[in-house]
């Protein structure tokens, strides 16, 4: 078993977050929670890590850790990389081995904060082109790969555009601009798991969050497509609250509508 050096957590600008939540937030003076892992379905792992977002208080950001025959996928990092670390700690502690391959859902720090981890642990990080583009003027470290190269194990991560699904247990899926122009799902087909990221809204959020990256004349149909593009998915997992149902989807749409209403 690995055993990796953890510090402390930093307070991150704002900019860096991608949402914020009523009832979530804590004074910045608050301890920062080490990253912790939550079983949701067989084989399926909610990650979950927090920051202190400056004036705003502590934030919760999640991702997946999802095991198949094929390998252990990592959908995001954690915040930073050293609670990355500390992820990569707990998944060893947990499956015996570091992730296989991550995949991250787009450019925002606390869906990609802790590549360079990664990179030290030769884990290969897979993003859309777009993320990738736009990592290094947000700070950030690109993934090794793009997605669309298709450089993973045969058979463990399939790419969906245009309605053509490939073959593989975890599907990666494009839907369009909304949270941020390259935003992703990832969605595991034995379990019904769909994980949403940042282009979903928590079930008790009553706005959108961070825009300042998002495209609201289209964020709406993105997430049409990705209701229509996944109708078995059962779990609907967002980066910022817990897991739900369905109805996930259609309150998003509600969201944006009533801000381009506005």
């Amino acid at each position: 078993m690995k055993v990796r050096k953890i510090f402390l957590t930093a307070i991150i600008p704002l900019l860096s977050a991608c949402t914020l939540l009523s009832g979530e937030t804590v004074s910045e003076a608050a301890a920062v929670p080490a990253p912790s892992l939550e079983q949701i379905a067989p084989d399926v792992w909610v990650h979950k890590s927090y920051a202190n977002i400056a004036s705003y208080g502590l934030v919760l950001s999640q991702g997946l850790v999802i095991k198949t025959k094929e390998g252990i996928v990592l959908v995001d990092t954690a915040w930073t990389n050293d609670d990355t670390e500390e992820l990569l700690n707990l998944v060893d502690q947990k499956l015996g081995t570091d992730p296989d391959m991550a995949i991250v859902t787009h450019a925002h720090q606390d869906k990609m904060g802790g590549v360079p981890a990664l990179n030290k642990h030769g884990i290969g990080g897979r993003a859309h082109p777009l993320t990738n583009q736009d990592a290094p003027a947000r700070s950030l470290s690109p993934t090794t790969y793009s997605i669309l190269e298709h450089q993973d194990k045969e058979n463990l991560m399939g790419w969906t555009e245009n309605g053509i699904d490939h073959d593989g247990p975890i599907t990666v899926y494009y839907p369009g601009p909304g949270h941020t122009h390259d935003n992703i799902v990832v969605y595991h087909a034995p379990t019904k798991v769909l994980f949403v990221g940042c282009l979903i809204r928590p079930g008790n959020s009553n706005s959108l969050g961070n825009t300042e990256d998002a495209d609201l004349s289209q964020w709406a149909q993105s997430v049409h497509n990705v209701a229509t593009t996944f109708p078995e998915a059962e779990i609907i997992v967002p980066s910022h609250a817990s897991a739900g149902e369905r109805a996930l989807l259609d309150h998003t749409i509600t969201l944006v509508e009533a801000a381009n209403a506005q």
